[in-house]
């Protein structure tokens, strides 16, 4: 799959404590690029074999073994209490450098934690003016500003369980070409996020917001 961000110079690989992703995902999405980790996303990047260039948590869902390790492959450490305001994703990229991002450990688990991921990194994008994906080998989800287009190609578009836009402020409004049901200018609510399960015709298609905050999510067959 390609996307604005993915070929971007500075593209940045944040690692967090969710669903872990596949090794053999996270060792291709993550090549030459930098490693930033958030607590137990260390614990993946190490056992697939990568280096955390930056790790940021309380130590509490990862063994202190691991931030050990991290360090001495040359990882930087900033270490928290546990009793804080902050989540560790979010105490992170406080500290992340200038770059696009693509985010995994994100899904799976408490919905509680993809909550405040999700909009802790729209935050984050919105502050930086970068691009930001939330992805591993299962789902995917684009943020998206007004003003931003995106075209998805994709490798196998029956590989595509569902494609859906998510209105993540009250009110967006959206376009979505090459899908079964196109939509031009529409506007999508929180009240009703009825634009899901839509399906890819081909092996690509066209994302756009024209107002407000949308992610533009996919989930793959298994």
């Amino acid at each position: 799959m390609k996307h604005g961000g993915e070929g971007a110079p500075g593209l940045l690989v944040v690692v967090a404590g969710g669903r872990a992703p596949a090794k053999v995902w996270l060792r291709e999405i993550a090549r030459q690029k930098k490693i930033c980790c958030a607590d137990r996303g260390a614990q993946y990047c190490l056992e697939a074999g990568l280096s955390p260039a930056l790790l940021v948590g309380d130590c509490d869902s990862a063994a202190k073994e691991i931030y050990a390790k991290a360090e001495s492959l040359g990882a930087q450490i900033f270490l928290h209490p546990p009793a804080k305001d902050d989540t560790d994703l979010q105490l992170l990229l406080k500290k992340m450098p200038p770059g696009n991002v693509v985010a995994t450990g994100i899904f799976g688990g408490r919905f509680d934690h993809l909550f405040s991921n999700v909009y802790s990194l729209l935050a984050f994008k919105k502050e930086r003016g970068c691009s930001v994906a939330l992805a591993d080998e299962q789902e995917f989800l684009l943020l998206l500003d007004a003003g931003e287009k995106v075209e998805i190609s994709l490798q196998d578009n029956k590989a595509a369980q569902a494609v859906s836009l998510l209105p993540l402020s009250a009110e967006c409004r959206v376009s979505i070409g090459g899908v079964r049901w196109p939509l031009t200018n529409a506007l999508l609510t929180q009240a009703r996020p009825y634009a899901i399960s839509n399906e890819p015709l081909t092996g690509a298609f066209t994302g756009e917001c024209l107002e407000g905050s949308v992610g533009l999510y996919i989930s793959w067959r298994k």
